[in-house]
């Protein structure tokens, strides 16, 4: 029953990268409201549904909180490091650049993309063999994530002087991304200490996407009221969500 339910999971998380090519027009302007709603998705599954799993299973384990901590600050960590990384290739909106040097950018930005798309595709697959409620919550931000993503990828290679069918070979590989991770799960026996450890290490990877990447995002792209409403609104979404799985 989960590998149907990550399967699936994954094809829906595909399908939303994808859609972003039919919606770019539409949704554009109105991405950083995506962003804002994505971000509290993010935070309040790390809060309120990863955390309380792994508390939960830690004791039972035998496996120090500590050593569980350390993990979360690795996810965390690894995740900035690799933004920071990718943003010596960014360019400034506002600065002067050749155009040629441009599309190798736009291609370096997608694969930052990719990244965290397979990261995104392993908690689908994780969350669905721990509990079922927690894997719909978990793909259910992981899907509104993708679907930012996927705008951003088009955006982000066009205006980096990228050709559309450059930019839709990117789009789809962008879109395989969570399906890759998703389908890694289905393949590798899991025991549960390693399960817990994934998890506290997303726990600091959804804390850096949704705090460290799209928060920033919307705030740049929204007034602030209108941010802190979006954000509330997916915060307390999944809060609700969360009640009710449980």
């Amino acid at each position: 029953m989960s590998t149907l339910l990550i399967a699936i999971s994954a094809g829906i998380a595909f399908a939303a990268t994808l859609s972003a090519g039919i919606f770019i027009k539409k949704f554009k302007t109105n991405i950083g409201i995506v962003c804002a709603l994505s971000a509290g998705f993010f935070i309040a599954l790390a809060f309120f549904d990863l955390l309380p799993e792994i508390l939960t299973l830690a004791p039972q384990a035998q496996i120090p909180l500590l050593e569980l901590l350390i993990s979360g600050i690795v996810g965390f960590v690894f995740l900035f490091v690799l933004e920071r990384v990718f943003s010596m290739f960014h360019i400034n909106k506002h600065a002067k650049t050749k155009m040629n040097l441009q599309p190798r950018i736009g291609l370096i930005t997608t694969l930052e993309f990719c990244s965290h798309g397979f990261l995104e595709g392993l908690a689908i697959g994780l969350s669905f063999q721990l509990q079922l409620g927690l894997g719909i919550i978990v793909a259910m931000a992981v899907v509104s994530h993708d679907f930012c993503d996927g705008i951003s990828t088009l955006t982000l290679m066009l205006n980096s002087g990228n050709s559309l069918k450059s930019a839709l070979k990117l789009l789809f590989a962008d879109a395989l991304a969570p399906v890759l991770g998703a389908t890694t799960t289905l393949f590798i026996a899991i025991q549960e200490s390693f399960l817990i450890f994934s998890l506290s290490f997303l726990v600091g990877s959804f804390l850096f996407i949704g705090g460290g990447i799209l928060l920033p995002d919307a705030y740049r792209m929204n007034r602030p009221n209108i941010t802190i409403s979006f954000f509330l609104i997916g915060f307390f979404l999944i809060l609700f969500l969360n009640k009710i799985a449980t």
